[in-house]
């Protein structure tokens, strides 16, 4: 059977150009046979979709273009529409409800590469992956990236960085942080140049180094080496109690 590298070679698709085919190849491998939905952001020429749709021979394949696309590809449907625009999103999720593999090769525009995932990422099945391509437009302003201030939070790289956060919920040293909505579902975060892979998984790991919210408050029973009498407990507890009074007071 023919490897995407192989397929790829008919299309004249920009992930060639851009070097994504190995990677895809290596992720996308686990797929290939399995009856999945994948949707792609960003269908430009429709080169992509007939890649994917000539290597994977069971997928239904979704394809969103802000500009309407009258291409005629196996087992394809594509939608007009603006990926910033969840009301779209929405449409096309009420269709297929879940998804194996979502592929964001949009706009570009570092809010709508959040929105997008902030959308749909609840909407991939576990076990599934996100990828999101083009991350250089993160150091350029024409797509809201900066290329002077590397802690921008509005950028599409801390945006992931702050994803790794979520996967490690468990090691955060501070009885006041808020869980959340992806806490707990993400099994990794691969980046390469310029593209990253982020897997869905459920993660439960109870931390070895650290107590954990809850734990300080005496609320995890199970937590036996727990103890309220114990003077380092106290001291990191009303540690983060005024951390977070001084830091509400003064923000």
């Amino acid at each position: 059977m023919k490897n995407l590298k192989t397929i790829s070679k008919k299309y004249k698709t920009t992930k060639k150009m851009m070097g994504y085919i190995d990677i895809y190849e290596k992720y996308l491998a686990e797929y290939k046979n399995k009856i999945i939905t994948v949707f792609e952001i960003g269908v430009e020429d429709g080169e992509s979709l007939r890649m994917f749709s000539d290597y994977f021979k069971k997928a239904k394949l979704i394809g969103l273009d802000i500009v309407k696309k009258d291409y005629k590809i196996k087992n394809t449907k594509i939608y007009c529409g603006d990926q910033s625009d969840n009301k779209i999103l929405s449409n096309i999720v009420g269709k297929y409800k879940k998804f194996d593999i979502i592929i964001d090769d949009g706009s570009h525009v570092n809010s709508d590469i959040r929105n997008s995932f902030n959308y749909l990422f609840p909407k991939l099945k576990y076990g599934g992956i996100y990828i999101i391509e083009d991350l250089q437009t993160s150091y350029n302003p024409h797509w809201g990236g900066d290329g002077t201030n590397f802690n921008n939070k509005k950028t599409t790289m801390n945006f992931i960085r702050s994803l790794a956060d979520k996967m490690h919920y468990q090691d955060i040293d501070n009885p006041f942080y808020k869980k959340h909505k992806f806490d707990g579902k993400i099994g990794y975060i691969h980046i390469y140049r310029n593209i990253a892979i982020i897997k869905k998984e459920k993660k439960f790991y109870e931390s070895n180094i650290c107590y954990k919210n809850s734990w300080y408050l005496g609320l995890k029973k199970n937590r036996s080496d727990f103890n309220f009498g114990k003077m380092r407990d106290l001291r990191y507890y009303f540690r983060y109690f005024f951390r977070e009074l001084l830091s509400r007071i003064f923000n």
